[in-house]
């Protein structure tokens, strides 16, 4: 038999914890879009700003987080020199 992997390898408990988390955040979403919003600079008054800015915000660092670390590998193995 195959060993589950991605979101069926998670125990019962901490994927139930996950899906009400889900569910939250998608009805905060979709609240959003019935609140009058007051934007400084025109994007920022959009329904569910903060929600896809801080997305794609953190897909940003996490590439950039990866690149220097990609960066600041070390060739060939740890050296302890």
């Amino acid at each position: 038999m195959a060993t589950p992997r991605g979101i069926l390898a998670i125990e019962p408990r901490r994927r139930r914890v996950l899906a009400i988390a889900v569910v939250v955040l998608l009805v905060l979403v979709g609240v959003d879009f019935f609140v009058e919003h007051h934007g400084a600079f025109g994007i920022d008054g959009t329904p569910g700003f903060a929600a896809w800015y801080g997305f794609a915000s953190a897909v940003f660092f996490v590439a950039l987080a990866l690149g220097w670390a990609s960066l600041a590998a070390v060739r060939g193995g740890r050296r302890d020199d």
